[in-house]
């Protein structure tokens, strides 16, 4: 195979950078569909890397108009799917937000064809270069590529053929996939692609009388084609990225932009700007602040049922599959939140006790100001939660947003319990307070964790 270009027919080529790089991208996005939302690569679709996909749409507009100038954007256009699919992704959430369980069964599984198709279309166009890398006579099949379905046709020159059994082996692979991490509507789907890819393979192809201006027509629709699937992507992009009310699925500022004023102000107390030293009543300041870390920890725990069982009620639902759920995990969670209310009734007032006892200007004193603020504004917006996820969970698309209600809440209750930790850093860190702040911090530390690399709302 030539170094630069991967033949397809004659005269069309496929440039091989475009073919590694749509390969990247089909795949990353096949993963990010069907993975967790902890996934390292999550952030892609995240608000924070959301944008990276106006670069990719950028890209191939580039480059198919490259392509069109050389005339090789028909046999190209293929690879353009996964470029054009990445924005629409990134707001998928919201673009199913209002709608009805079966309209998002119905919206997900075009967008899932979609996504299962890309990597499919890639590896069909590198097989068939790989196979008659001359683009030109029909090459000599080999005995092993009977092994792989189309590969013998694809070498005899039979290209439509060879193609649509080659796609229907992989999409055949690709529904254990389905299978393991969707559902059977997902397989059903596959399914149809596959009978679909058939019936396609089944019909022969025609004769071109004047085969110069077939590839003309064929390059002028294949233009089309991406200039209308580049402005559908960037409209979809932008109106649902700037849509009003588009974080409905949650009352959480840590989602919505338009609510950041409503999140706990961890700068509106000055930091103390005494000396650190060991405070008088070490034991029962150690005491206080554990007791207000694990509170906030059975909190946080309450808050993982939650989020967790609701995205699995509501995947089970969306995908028609029978993921296992904690029994009863509405109960189960809320029972949780109720001990960590019980636990509060003895750590607020401890750590008030032992607050009373510390200058104004002793850091350890501006510590537990922040915490224990931080934990009346946390306790105060668990009821909040608790009545607007009863409200969601009376139809199955509410569902997701009761999950995204709690993912919200618990994501932000470690950072901003690390935010009061970066503030105060001077004393978390000071040697000689470590008896007595050491459990609070690795408890803070651990709540972080739990939601750092978690994808709200995806």
């Amino acid at each position: 195979m030539n170094a630069q270009v991967v033949p397809v027919n004659e005269g069309q080529t496929i440039p091989l950078w475009l073919v590694l790089a749509t390969a990247v991208m089909a795949l990353l996005i096949l993963v990010l569909a069907v993975a967790e939302t902890s996934i390292t690569v999550a952030w892609l679709v995240d608000t924070r890397g959301e944008f990276l996909s106006l670069f990719g749409l950028a890209f191939i507009s580039l480059a198919g108009w490259v392509l069109w100038r050389q005339g090789r954007l028909s046999a190209s256009l293929p690879l353009v799917l996964p470029w054009l699919l990445y924005p629409i992704v990134t707001q998928g959430d919201q673009i199913i937000d209002y709608l009805s369980i079966g309209w998002m069964r119905a919206v997900v599984h075009v967008l899932l064809a979609a996504i299962f198709a890309a990597p499919v279309a890639v590896v069909v166009l590198a097989t068939r270069a790989l196979v008659q890398p001359s683009g030109r006579a029909p090459g000599a099949a080999r005995p092993w590529m009977a092994l792989v379905p189309g590969l013998r046709h694809l070498a005899g020159g039979r290209l439509r053929e060879g193609s649509a059994w080659l796609a229907t082996t992989l999409l055949v692979l690709e529904m254990w996939l389905a299978h393991a991490y969707l559902g059977a509507l997902m397989v059903a789907v596959l399914i149809v692609m596959t009978l679909a890819t058939l019936v396609y393979g089944s019909i022969p192809e025609k004769p071109v009388a004047d085969a110069a201006e077939a590839r003309r027509r064929s390059e002028r629709f294949a233009a089309g084609v991406l200039v209308a699937g580049v402005l559908v992507s960037l409209v979809t992009y932008v109106s649902y990225r700037n849509a009003p009310g588009a974080y409905q699925g949650s009352p959480s500022f840590f989602m919505d932009p338009a609510k950041q004023g409503m999140n706990f102000k961890v700068d509106q107390r000055p930091l103390p700007s005494g000396p650190v030293t060991v405070p008088a009543q070490a034991d029962a300041v150690r005491d206080a602040l554990a007791a207000s870390g694990r509170t906030l920890e059975r909190l946080l725990a309450g808050y993982a049922i939650l989020e967790r069982n609701y995205t699995y009620d509501y995947h089970n639902e969306l995908f028609m599959r029978q993921q296992l759920l904690v029994p009863n995990y509405r109960a189960t969670g809320l029972g949780l939140v109720a001990e960590a209310r019980d636990l509060r009734q003895t750590a607020e007032p401890a750590l008030l006790n032992v607050r009373r006892g510390l200058a104004d200007t002793d850091p350890l004193a501006g510590l537990i100001d922040d915490l224990h603020a931080y934990m009346v504004f946390q306790f105060d917006r668990s009821p909040l939660l608790e009545e607007m996820s009863a409200g969601f969970q009376r139809t199955k698309a509410g569902l997701q947003h009761a999950a995204h209600l709690y993912e919200g809440e618990a994501k932000y209750l470690g950072t901003g319990l690390a935010d009061i930790v970066a503030k105060h850093h001077r004393v978390l860190q000071a040697p000689e307070l470590a008896p007595v702040v050491g459990e609070f911090a690795r408890t803070s530390r651990a709540m972080y964790d739990a939601y750092e690399t978690r994808i709200v709302g995806y």
